[in-house]
């Protein structure tokens, strides 16, 4: 099923919802935007999730941003539901953004097809196309 982009965000981006809990207790959910980013090698939640979910940390990670800069941040054990798809246990650092960012750690369990002329994306778990080998 093709996926429209989101159209709030400049320039539109390929957006879902995601439902998170923690590994222990599955009450409180909080239900966010997420954006799939294919340059984000980690997974990251909003500081107000990891805060609404009483999550604790887990361990530590020397990170790069995006501005280069290199840091020692958190990291937390989440379970993240995206639509129809399985549950994933996950581990995650925190981000200012107000959205959840799923990278390619989350991103490699499934195949993916940006159509940004028609501005919507396409989501699977199973190969989207066939390759001949001849």
């Amino acid at each position: 099923m093709n996926t429209p982009y989101d159209l709030n965000y400049d320039p539109p981006a390929p957006i879902l919802t995601a439902v998170l809990t923690g590994v222990i207790h599955r009450r409180p959910q909080v239900r966010l935007p997420a954006l799939i980013d294919t340059g984000s090698d980690l997974t990251a939640i909003p500081g107000t999730a990891v805060k609404r979910l009483r999550l604790y940390a887990v361990g530590r990670l020397l990170v790069e941003g995006i501005d280069a800069q290199v840091s020692i941040t958190e990291i937390f054990t989440v379970r993240l539901t995206i639509t129809d798809q399985p549950v994933r246990e996950m581990e995650v650092v925190q981000t200012e953004q107000p959205f959840v960012i799923l990278g390619r750690d989350w991103l490699e369990h499934y195949y993916l097809l940006l159509n940004g002329p028609e501005r919507n994306f396409l989501l699977s778990d199973t190969p989207l196309y066939r390759h001949n080998e001849s």
